[in-house]
């Protein structure tokens, strides 16, 4: 019963923070510098395909370098390392963010459709 409310509570507050950073966040562009993928069966028996990927990003004004990661659940991504990607970043605090693949995902559906 805990597990199911802590998970509940992590989706509303990854939705949550989605829609403010999609509202009132600016989007950079990083470099994706490692992918890891992860096969096998999960604990529950589930077959898994993860991806592990890692972004980094410079602050042009600062020249900080920014790290970014995300978890890409069952299914592989549609790009390499050496690609750019999209993220939304709070502009007061970098460390909040989102790799913004759902763009990349239309941007594949359309281009695959001819439009």
């Amino acid at each position: 019963m805990f597990e199911g409310k802590t998970c509940s509570l992590l989706r509303a507050f990854t939705t949550y923070t989605l829609k403010r950073l999609r509202s009132h966040g600016k989007q950079v562009v990083a470099l994706v510098t490692s992918i890891r993928h992860e096969t096998g069966k999960a604990a529950s028996g589930f077959a898994r395909d993860n991806a592990y990927v890692t972004a980094t990003w410079t602050d042009p004004r600062t020249g900080q370098t920014h790290t970014f990661w995300t978890w890409i659940m069952n299914s592989r991504p549609l790009f390499t390392r050496g690609s750019l990607v999209p993220v939304l970043i709070d502009p007061k605090n970098p460390k909040r963010y989102t790799l913004d693949l759902e763009s990349l995902l239309v941007a594949s559906y359309h281009s695959d459709r001819g439009s």
